[in-house]
């Protein structure tokens, strides 16, 4: 049992350490979904790398029925340009989830780490993909999962990771991927300060 520990937690660093999310097996999007919000998500990283943004700026773009959702650390007077420049490709929504400059990045990796091989192992989440961004053991869990009970098994799971101060979860259920296609809302921004009481925020998406 600690050598199949050893092992996952290898692989989980592995990918981390290439800078991959990882999803864990089935994708309950439809083919077809899931190619655009690759090519949306692409479009918007693409469009942010042309900008001339300075150093303390990194963000995670990821898309999920063509709701946009922006993970990560910019300068205040940036933030506004980078949520238009996503708003510009035509999603149904933006979500900015920004989090304040990290101190340490060492223990992060461990976390997320921890984290992957947490929800890997978690029975009960075997047919949902979850992408997850940590900054100083703050946690953000998005993707597309099969029912409420496994959204909140997935919160349940990343908030009992040992170094997880804090878990906002951007999960959803399997929706129409035509509902409300061409509309622009952008979500009120968010900044997450370092620290926190170790709770869930869920938010019904």
């Amino acid at each position: 049992m600690r050598r199949l520990t050893n092992i996952l937690l290898l692989m989980a660093m592995t990918a981390v350490l290439n800078g991959c999310a990882w999803g864990l097996y089935e994708d309950k999007r439809l083919m077809d979904t899931i190619s655009s919000d690759k090519a949306l998500a692409t479009s918007i990283k693409a469009a942010l790398m042309k900008e001339s943004f300075f150093d303390g700026c990194s963000v995670a773009v990821y898309s999920y029925y063509r709701k946009v959702y922006l993970v990560g650390r910019a300068p205040a007077a940036m933030r506004q340009r980078i949520i238009s420049i996503a708003q510009s490709k035509k999603p149904r929504s933006v979500t900015p989830h920004w989090f304040e400059e990290a101190k340490g990045k060492g223990s992060d990796l461990m976390i997320a780490t921890k984290l992957r091989s947490a929800l890997i192992g978690a029975k009960g989440l075997s047919s949902t993909r979850i992408d997850t961004e940590v900054n100083e053991g703050r946690v953000v869990l998005l993707g597309v999962v099969d029912s409420h009970a496994e959204k909140a098994l997935a919160e349940k799971t990343a908030r009992g990771v040992e170094g997880v101060v804090a878990v906002t979860s951007y999960l959803m259920l399997p929706q129409m991927a035509t509902a409300g296609a061409g509309t622009q809302v952008s979500s009120p921004d968010r900044t997450e300060n370092a620290g926190g009481n170790g709770g869930v925020e869920s938010r019904d998406l």
